[in-house]
């Protein structure tokens, strides 16, 4: 479909209303949910109005103009601070931190206006070195009290301020202080930006794994010092121009719809998972020719359709060239199921049980996906009681009484007893090197929770229970 026709479609489907029922409204008619999904949509974006401006959309913009014609389409809108370091300086030229209140109350007026909102959300593009460690510089040290002074500043006034952040943050020492006091007053967005021909070549299964493992280890990184999940988000980029991160001439136009899809499911799992508060999207602008794509209204209408249908027609738009399954490569597993394999699994009673062996979730994962990989080894019932037999003759001198009662003490069952044996026994049929083969297969299929899958490598439980060792 061309760009014009794309165009013309997505404003026919404003005519659509929009049947999802209203969440519950938050100040300034936001709604209540978490996490909030807001969309960049100043001016520099061409198709803001035909796909950001309804019902639904929380648009993140400026001016007067642009919000008043984004909200008379049914939209909401934030406000979006291009550019702080026009009122903080950088980290080797700080600003005069005398001017900062001054440029923070100014700021804040603009943003009120702008949202038609007395307690506005405003989003600050961006914190320049994230990455620095402590000690800094004077110049660093004074550039980030600035920054502090800003979005203290605007939350004593009543503002929301969201501190977008792109490089991976230094946490330790004094900067793991400095995060914590910023999140009492701001919001901490991570630009979670990413090579999308780089995503797409991984696969599906991998491909979506790969950003998931990404998102929840800044969240976690920033979370583990203390800052609170509610005050953290993420931002997702879909950038067109090379060497920015994101579409980076991805093709065929499948395959980057594909990319826009895994971002937002990815975005929308880890969310649930980790308690974040917002997600952001960026990069629809064109602020120079290499940003120009034609394709980008349709990347936004596929965004949109991915984290709610109501909200754009991606399949139809996209002239059916659009994949709408939402299952490949995202984390659907059973109730009661930690891990899922080609034809089997790994259940979370199960990894429960052998953690209580190993003290370690990691370690009793690995035993059992080595169990799983060497069931193809038979061992007959008879081989593992005559085993058995011999663990309680040569351990016990015969007294069975004596071998149930050090098995209580380790919590173990008679059952869970004899598969340890039987691993033994299978162990001894199958070579390290065929386990590891047959590991590495499964887990080129595996999918688990939270992506915690295990690691590859042989562990024997029998060195956790040293009476079960055969000889």
């Amino acid at each position: 479909m061309r760009p014009k026709a794309v165009l013309v479609a997505l404003g026919a489907l404003l005519a659509i209303a929009w049947c999802a029922a209203p969440a519950a409204a938050a100040p300034c008619g936001l709604p209540d949910s978490k996490p909030l999904w807001i969309d960049y949509a100043e001016g520099s974006v061409p198709f803001r109005n035909e796909v950001f401006g309804k019902p639904g959309v929380i648009a993140a913009t400026s001016g007067t103009a642009t919000p008043q014609a984004l909200r008379e389409r049914g939209a909401r809108t934030v406000y979006w601070q291009m550019n702080i370091r026009n009122i903080v300086g950088r980290p080797l030229a700080p600003a005069d931190p005398f001017s900062i209140e001054g440029q923070a109350n100014a700021l804040f007026d603009r943003a009120a206006a702008s949202s038609a909102c007395a307690t506005p959300l405003i989003g600050l593009e961006e914190l320049w070195g994230a990455n620095l460690r402590t000690p800094w510089s004077s110049t660093n040290a004074q550039y980030r009290a600035n920054v502090l002074t800003l979005v203290e500043v605007l939350t004593a006034r009543g503002a929301r301020p969201f501190l977008f952040v792109h490089s991976r943050p230094a946490v330790g020492g004094a900067a793991g202080e400095w995060w914590r006091t910023l999140s009492d007053s701001a919001d901490i967005v991570y630009e979670a930006y990413y090579h999308a021909a780089q995503v797409h070549a991984l696969g599906v299964l991998i491909g979506n794994r790969r950003v998931r493992l990404n998102m929840r280890g800044v969240i976690r990184r920033f979370a583990d010092i203390g800052v609170p999940r509610e005050r953290l988000g993420l931002a997702l980029g879909f950038h067109s121009a090379p060497g920015m991160l994101g579409r980076e001439g991805l093709q065929p136009l499948p395959a980057w719809l594909d990319y826009v899809k895994w971002n937002a499911l990815a975005a929308e799992q880890v969310a649930a998972e980790e308690g974040i508060d917002s997600i952001w999207s960026w990069g629809w602008a064109a602020f120079t020719p290499g940003g120009a794509d034609p394709d980008k209204p349709l990347a936004a209408c596929t965004y949109l359709w991915t984290r709610d249908p109501a909200l754009c027609d991606a399949p139809s738009v996209s002239g059916g060239v659009f994949n709408t399954s939402r299952d490949e490569g995202q984390l659907l597993l059973a109730p009661g199921v930690h891990c899922g394999f080609s034809g089997t699994a790994m259940t979370t009673a199960a990894l429960a049980r052998t953690a209580r062996i190993t003290w370690s979730r990691g370690t009793a994962a690995t035993a059992l996906l080595t169990r799983l990989a060497r069931r193809r080894a038979r061992v007959r019932g008879r081989e593992i009681l005559r085993a058995e037999r011999r663990i309680v003759v040569g351990r016990f001198r015969g007294s069975k009484r004596a071998y149930r009662r050090a098995l209580s003490r380790r919590g173990l069952s008679l059952a869970a007893a004899r598969v340890i044996v039987s691993d033994q026994l299978r162990a001894r049929r199958m070579s390290r090197a065929r386990t590891l083969r047959y590991e590495a297969e499964a887990l080129a299929t595996a999918v688990c929770r939270r992506d915690e899958l295990p690691k590859l490598g042989v562990v024997d439980l029998s060195r956790f229970v040293p009476f079960l060792k055969l000889r």
